[in-house]
């Protein structure tokens, strides 16, 4: 090969090898990360595929239409906003200029997806005024949308499936290469290849070292024999061999009055095998091994994670820990329940609580003007009203308190568990607890009218004119109707309390059973009693309205105001008998399911669990890896190469080749850290197993606390439900007592009532209020109680959409609905017992701790079904009123 020393054949030569380096200097940006999405996706669908676990369509891209959806290319995004002052700093650090490139992706101001807002209709229900509808399933759509908690926990996985691919990567065949250009001119006293650093250990150039008086351009094209080849592959095998296999040429270009070239080529392997210290599939596989795992724990993880969100999302509590990189722990958690209900159930709660706080200061607020009444004819002292008006002062209060305390929570329910400012509109559907609406809104509101009527005719004229006592008939009349209707609500009230008996007395004792018959049959009674006085309420108002003339106008104004008062009587003591009936009409159903067989659920379906078990196993296998490293070096090397001859890149030749083999030895004398690597495995080992044990013990400990609890709060919810009866007895009780006529008083003195009356007053409202709240409160914890154990147990089954399916214990297998295509759906046994083998290994002690006894595991039967004892079902929307509201209670002896 013969090239002419012009200077533009070289430039033509740089040019040209330019071209071809650059387009491969590497891929884009963007194809690096499709790639890697690629195979992280690919290396999760492996293990995707168990339906106790795995989710459809996993992807850690958000949602375009969350408020965290980034509309930019990511990988030329936009530069957010910056601090101005450290701006500066960016594009002039210490007097010299930055990279003037960092503006060629644009600017951005808003961090939001600035469409977020709009797309909120396009998944859950809003109202006009852009409210969002919030029940628990859309509370669900909205926190997996937006939630940054939620998004943490896939990229974590996705992050696991990273390393997965890394270490696979690195076990398997890998390929380089690359090529160098190198132009070199010598001066003439330079000596043909001899090199400038040499001659600068010389100090001095002398006459000695002088050149040929020629100057001397050289060109080099590939790679020097001495550096890396310019191809090569690498190759990492199971046995923790190594392999390396390169090829490496270059081409010599001299510039000089006699032009001259010279191409070489080498081919070349290197070959290590260790025999004892570091080799073996034990030592080799270990790092892939461990992501292989821990990628399945996290998947695992996740899909706990998903019914822990469920459950924050309902309730407050998450009681669970999410996936992690690094090793998974035998420390696992368990819940035991207790505290105070969160989530969208506590706002719940906390609303309920409102109403009935605004509806014991809508009767406190009648009963004082019927107080005041009294104080101006004498018929009670200031000192009674006082009292009564200072319990109402309070009562306006706790209703702050409590309205202020419940949008704090709606705010920070908005930002911490769904991921949205807390300025977005709420708007929450009561539809759950308006079974706990025990006095009805219709009766409350229809109360306010008769005292604002009431207000109105106490304000008329003595005598007044017939066309305004005919207004006043008038609007009397009025509320007739709508009482009428209130009737009607109450007997659908009535018949949803008789539809529940058999349920309720299926948990009652014969004596208890009697009592409650009792109790319904003087409800029935007292509404029966309720209508004969309302007919003849309504006969004396048409009487009234019929009589009514300029002669007795005045009689007419009189006798309205009694019949107001009277009627303003009927409906309260009226209001009580939907209250009663509603209450007795709220259920719950029980769970019977022994300590031991949870216990047995628990540990086939945890899938926190299975992570354990594997946790403790990777733990003990770290013992024979550390082993590994107290043998001796003992490794067997080999190597070889070929050479080109005769000035040709390709003129590989027999002679110019050589073959090394060898033995490498390294005495075990210096294994210091080692030994401490060693023994700390092995106390690892024993910690872990330990804490493996201390986990099941906590398991088993909260799930017994659990049922307990299950017990304890259906038992309080009858006690409550007792206390709200006595409660709403003793309001019925003080307010007839209010209204009796009293005794003739002594000469010369005016009739007063009972000196304790406002007192009594008072107690039994804010005791109404109170009992209320109590019931409520237990109910809810029942049902968060309920939710939990099926979380602990490993059997809470998830739509794909995440949202609760509620199955009866024993009704599922392996988070797989029965379903009537499946004979043997109703014949479904208890889940298998955790094997044999896997207890036997958690269990054992070794007794030499350098020589762990071999442990024999029988491989579990996982097609098998996995179930518990059954149980009568309670589906969230079982107690669930109808679109009047109604469902509930009980009545007074």
């Amino acid at each position: 090969m013969r090239v002419l020393s012009d200077a533009p054949a070289v430039w033509g030569m740089l040019f040209l090898l330019a071209s071809v380096a650059i387009p491969a200097g590497g891929c884009s940006n963007t194809k690096y990360r499709l790639q890697a999405d690629r195979e992280a996706y690919d290396t999760i669908a492996e293990r995707n595929v168990d339906p106790r676990w795995g989710v459809a369509d996993y992807d850690i891209d958000i949602d375009p239409r969350s408020r965290y959806f980034d509309p930019y290319d990511p990988d030329h995004s936009p530069m957010p906003q910056d601090d101005p002052v450290s701006h500066d700093y960016m594009h002039l650090a210490n007097g010299m200029k930055g990279w003037k490139h960092w503006h060629d992706n644009g600017e951005r101001i808003e961090l939001e997806n600035p469409a977020w807002q709009e797309a909120l209709a396009e998944y859950v229900d809003t109202t006009e005024d852009g409210s969002v509808k919030l029940d628990v399933d859309s509370a669900l759509r909205l926190a997996y949308v937006h939630s940054p908690f939620h998004q943490r926990q896939l990229e974590t996985v996705y992050l696991s499936s990273l390393d997965v691919t890394a270490e696979r990567f690195l076990l398997d065949t890998q390929f380089f290469g690359g090529y160098d250009t190198r132009y070199t001119h010598n001066g003439s006293l330079i000596p043909p290849g001899l090199s400038y650093s040499t001659l600068l250990k010389r100090f001095v150039i002398t006459p000695a070292f002088e050149g040929d008086g020629l100057e001397n351009n050289r060109l080099t094209v590939g790679q020097p024999f001495g550096g890396d080849p310019a191809l090569q592959a690498r190759r990492r095998f199971a046995t923790a061999g190594q392999l390396l296999v390169g090829f490496a040429n270059s081409f010599v270009f001299e510039f000089t009055s006699g032009d001259a070239n010279l191409a070489s080529s080498l081919a070349n392997f290197s070959f290590l095998q260790p025999l004892l210290r570091g080799a073996g599939k034990d030592v080799a596989l270990e790092e892939l091994t461990l992501d292989e795992r821990q990628l399945l724990a996290n998947l695992r993880a996740y899909g706990r994670f998903r019914r822990g969100f469920y459950t924050r999302v309902a309730i407050g509590d998450l009681g669970v820990v999410g996936p992690q990189r690094g090793f998974s722990s035998t420390v696992l958690t368990s819940s035991s329940g207790g505290g105070s209900v969160g989530g969208y159930l506590g706002l719940l709660q906390q609303l309920q609580q409102i109403r009935n706080s605004k509806n014991n200061l809508s009767l406190q607020l009648r009963t004082r003007d019927r107080l005041e009444a009294l104080l101006k004819n004498e018929f009670i002292d200031l000192v009674q009203v006082d009292q009564f008006r200072q319990g109402v002062e309070t009562q306006k209060s706790t209703l702050l308190s409590r309205e202020n305390a419940h949008a704090l929570s709606l705010d920070l329910y908005k930002t911490d568990t769904l991921g949205l400012p807390p300025d977005l509109s709420i708007e929450l559907d009561d539809s759950l607890i308006r079974q706990f609406q025990l006095v009805p809104l219709e009766v409350t509101l229809m109360l306010d009218s008769i005292v604002e009527l009431q207000r109105r005719v106490g304000s008329l004229p003595d005598i007044p004119e017939v066309e305004v006592a005919d207004q006043a008939l008038g609007a009397a009349l009025q509320l007739v109707t709508p009482v009428q209707q209130i009737f009607d609500n109450v007997r659908e009230d009535l018949a949803r309390m008789d539809d529940v008996v058999p349920k309720r007395e299926q948990a009652m004792t014969d004596d208890e059973r009697e009592e409650f018959q009792l109790d319904r049959e003087n409800l029935r009674r007292k509404f029966t009693d309720l209508e004969q006085e309302f007919a003849v309420a309504t006969a004396e108002l048409e009487s009234l309205r019929d009589g009514l003339s300029e002669r007795t106008r005045q009689d007419t104004a009189d006798s309205l105001a009694t019949w107001v008062a009277e009627y303003l009587q009927l409906v309260e003591r009226l209001a009580l008998v939907p209250a009663r009936a509603r209450l007795e009409a709220v259920t719950v159903d029980s769970i019977e399911l022994d300590s031991e067989d949870a216990f047995e659920v628990a540990l086939a379906n945890r899938l926190d669990f299975m992570n354990g078990r594997a946790a403790l196993v990777d733990r003990w296998r770290s013992i024979q890896v550390n082993a590994d490293a107290l043998q001796s070096v003992l490794n067997v090397t080999s190597s070889g190469d070929l050479r080109t001859a005769r000035n040709n890149p390709v003129s590989f030749r027999a002679p110019t080749g050589s073959l090394r083999l060898g033995l490498e030895f390294d005495a075990p004398f210096t294994r210091l850290l080692e030994r401490n690597a060693y023994r700390e495995s092995l106390i690892q080992y024993q910690q872990n197993r330990r804490n493996f044990i201390q986990s099941r013990d906590a398991l088993h400990l909260g799930l017994r606390a659990l049922l307990r609890q299950l017990e304890q709060r259906q038992k309080d919810l009858e006690i409550q439900r007792g206390a709200v009866v006595i409660a709403i007895r003793r309001v019925d009780q003080v307010q007839l007592l209010l209204n009796e006529p009293r005794p003739a008083p002594p000469p010369g003195t005016k009739p007063t009532i009972n000196p304790t009356t406002a007192i009594n007053l008072l107690s039994s409202q804010t005791s109404l209020r109170d009992t209320q709240d109590l019931f409520l409160n237990a109910w809810l914890k029942y049902y968060a109680t309920r939710m939990q154990l099926y979380r602990e147990l490993g059997i809470m089954v998830l739509d794909p959409e995440g949202r609760w399916i509620e199955y009866p214990i024993g009704e599922s297998d392996q988070g797989v609905p029965a379903s009537d295509d499946r004979p043997d759906a109703e014949l479904l046994p208890l889940p298998p017992m955790i094997p044999a083998g896997w207890i036997e290994a958690a269990n054992c002690t070794q007794e030499q701790p350098n020589d762990p006894p071999p442990v024999v595991v029988e491989p579990a039967d996982l097609s098998a079904p996995v179930q518990s004892a059954k149980v009568d079902r309670s589906p969230l929307t079982e107690n669930t009123p109808d679109n009047n509201g109604y469902s509930s209670p009980r009545e007074r002896n």
